[in-house]
């Protein structure tokens, strides 16, 4: 009787196709596909008069028409605490954005020095004075993770969505504001 026998593969070729299989199957994000929810509010105003088209493009300006009314909201919102707070935080979350962003490129690091040094000659062993110079130069990565699950570009996501929800308390505090003059 004849054994037959499975073809056998060098243990490097079976480490290489299983590094290679988990190294494709790691690369994907495993956060969900956001979708948008509908919204309650109708995209477009009915005519009241105002000729914008969406709640957006319309200004402050254009629901007050007194020119004391508007000189005192200016002045409102030139003078007002809360939006410089919310300005300051609008920069904050840029800056957190931007560090959160940087996680997905490496650190790399360069450096060079120099030194030089006199040798007299009543401490040599030749009796001659000598100067000697010595240099460096480095260049390395210091820092860099390898995303493979997508958790950097997610927290890269995340800090963009909160800069964005940011600006919009930014604009609504000012709506605010402008709306508490104006009925004061």
């Amino acid at each position: 009787m004849r054994r037959t026998s499975l073809p056998r593969f060098p243990l490097r070729t079976l480490a290489c196709a299983a590094m290679a299989s988990a190294v494709l199957s790691g690369c994907m994000n495993l956060a969900p596909a956001y979708e948008t929810p509908a919204s309650p509010v109708p995209q477009v105003l009915p005519s009241a008069g105002v000729s914008a088209a969406t709640p957006l493009d319309v200004g402050w300006r254009n629901f007050f028409v007194d020119a004391r009314l508007q000189g005192v909201v200016e002045l409102a919102l030139a003078n007002n605490r809360d939006l410089r707070v919310a300005a300051l935080n609008i920069e904050r979350a840029r800056a957190q954005y931007g560090i959160a962003r940087a996680g997905l490129f490496p650190t790399i690091d360069a450096g060079a020095g120099g030194s030089r040094s006199r040798t007299p000659g009543s401490l040599s062993t030749s009796g001659e004075a000598r100067i000697s110079s010595q240099y460096s130069a480095d260049l390395g990565m210091t820092v860099y993770e390898v995303d493979l699950f997508g958790r950097v570009r997610n927290l890269g996501e995340a800090a963009l969505q909160s800069y964005f929800a940011t600006e919009e308390n930014r604009r609504s505090t000012q709506i605010s504001l402008v709306a508490s003059v104006a009925t004061a």
